[in-house]
């Protein structure tokens, strides 16, 4: 095995979560070769939400134990916005199985979750304490349990 060390880009440019009621063709078994299969039929909305910039981290914890290999993803952002309209779209979809599509800054695309092994997003909002509190944002949490690593998508 040779190893080539190229420098490679590093972080998300965009981070898509998709309700897998707004997903379908599924493969029986996902893998980096089928994973562009899955089509996704989002619903379309007009909430404008401004992401803090670098904001998105991705965290892909595995364990191994006697029953196999174990991936717990936990992806998260921090959107600057606060607004009625925010939340009320984060309400259609906190707490719904779903999956997450990452578009890396390298270009590259992977699919975390499955329709076997979704994963949930939940959000919080921090009102700030004064009118020019850095900390006020919302921030959305996707998690979840997987058997494999996150697929990459290759259409």
């Amino acid at each position: 095995m040779t190893f080539d060390c190229k420098e490679q880009l590093a972080g998300v440019a965009t981070l898509d979560f998709y309700l897998l009621t707004e997903c379908d063709n599924f493969p029986e078994v996902l893998t980096d070769v089928n994973a562009n299969d899955v089509t996704y039929d989002p619903e379309i909305n007009n909430v404008e939400a401004t992401i803090q910039p670098d904001s998105i981290t991705t965290n892909f914890n595995n364990r191994v134990s006697a029953n196999g290999e174990l991936w717990q993803p936990n992806l998260s952002a921090k959107f600057i916005t606060i607004s009625e309209a925010l939340e009320q779209l984060l309400d259609q979809y906190a707490n719904k199985p779903g999956i997450a599509i990452l578009c890396l800054n390298n270009g590259f695309k992977k699919m975390v979750g499955s329709n076997l092994e979704p994963l949930y997003l939940n959000y919080t909002t921090n009102e700030g304490a004064t009118i020019d509190d850095s900390n006020a944002s919302t921030t959305i949490t996707i998690t979840g349990k997987m058997r494999q690593r996150p697929v990459y998508i290759t259409a």
